[in-house]
């Protein structure tokens, strides 16, 4: 269906102006109409958007009567309460785990409220829309997005429903949740038919123990299961524990966030590739990000918990060498050679602006 930009925004507004919703969480579910959005021809397949809002109760929701006034549809029972917009807009609120992520402890860093998932409701079931489903993983390798596919019958408490792509942006800084593309009607049942979580991000540093969880725990408590078939980018890296550092590395990235009309790395570049000419010595500017971005577990982790001293970072093999500067070029091969594996390089004093006098890239912290 074609979404109305602005009844979309004014339904939204009654969650963040109760603080259900945040503003950035808002302008995502904004973000994925837009026409530029990588999966925009599976959006006008879509009949409905929902944000599936994990709470601690549903019983003292603020505002009820407010929120649910302009709403052309209610539905709830003890764990779920969900408010449906003639905008297309349906917002969830749930007690109950959803994802893999609050089965495994330490993996949930967000206090509750917070938004789990975006929905794509493709409840089409032709051909056409089946083709542009099966299409998914292939925009979301094209654009960097991480993948993982979850095949029918997939399983939410009293609801069966056809498969699932979930895709998730590529860095944090992009904003955002992940998105969940499910195809076909939805089937109600009678009986208790158990609950499919949604898939951990495979760049999350907690990835691994999802295969402890239980894929559908039709008793409650959960034991090991056969999980969901991922697709990551293979160039995303595991951490690195215990591992002595080659002399000559395969791989030197930095990772920065700048609006600068070149990078401000570039002439460290230059050098690092004449001291290494057999390494694979590269910039990704995750502001203006252009295709895949091999982002490691422990940065990613860390620009989810304190963005802001978080780049510039240097990450060698995987490991992360340096955040929060950009060294010159002695400190990078120190760096780079004779690294301090007990913790990170820091700098806590860093130009307040983007593009330092020395054409370095700071972000204060």
């Amino acid at each position: 269906m074609p979404f109305d930009l602005q009844a979309m925004a004014d339904d939204l507004r009654l969650f963040t102006d109760r603080r259900l919703l945040t503003d950035v969480e808002a302008a995502q579910v904004l973000k994925v109409v837009d026409e530029h959005f990588p999966f925009a021809r599976a959006i006008g397949l879509a009949d409905t958007i929902h944000v599936h809002v994990n709470v601690d109760s549903i019983d003292n929701l603020p505002g009820t009567m407010a929120l649910t006034g302009p709403a052309t549809k209610i539905e709830h029972n003890e764990v779920e309460y969900k408010i449906e917009f003639a905008s297309g807009v349906n917002v969830i609120f749930a007690t109950e785990p959803t994802a893999q992520d609050e089965l495994i402890d330490g993996a949930v860093t967000s206090a509750k409220p917070y938004v789990d998932h975006l929905g794509i409701d493709l409840r089409d079931e032709s051909n056409s829309t089946r083709k542009i489903f099966d299409d998914i993983p292939r925009v979301a390798s094209e654009a960097g997005w991480r993948h993982v596919f979850q095949d029918g019958p997939v399983n939410c408490c009293h609801v069966v429903m056809g498969p699932k792509h979930w895709v998730y942006p590529p860095t944090p800084l992009i904003g955002g949740r992940p998105v969940e593309f499910a195809f076909g009607a939805l089937a109600p049942s009678d009986t208790y038919v158990g609950c499919d979580y949604r898939p951990i991000d495979p760049a999350h540093p907690l990835a691994g123990r999802a295969a402890e969880i239980v894929s559908c725990c039709n008793t409650g408590e959960c034991a090991p299961a056969e999980m969901a078939t991922v697709y990551a980018p293979a160039q995303i890296a595991a951490p690195v524990t215990g591992v002595t550092v080659a002399p000559t590395p395969r791989k030197i990235y930095i990772f920065e966030e700048c609006t600068c009309n070149t990078s401000p790395s570039s002439s460290l570049l230059t050098l690092l590739n004449n001291r290494y000419p057999d390494t694979d010595v590269r910039a990704f500017d995750l502001a203006k990000p252009k295709g895949l971005v091999p982002l490691p577990p422990a940065l990613f982790m860390e620009l989810q918990v304190r963005p802001a001293g978080a780049l510039p970072a240097i990450v060698v093999d995987g490991q992360v060498r340096s955040q929060g500067w950009t060294p010159n070029f002695t400190d990078a091969v120190e760096l780079i050679e004779s690294p301090d594996l007990s913790g990170l390089a820091r700098r806590s004093e860093v130009s307040e602006s983007c593009c330092g006098a020395d054409d370095s890239c700071h972000r204060p912290t």
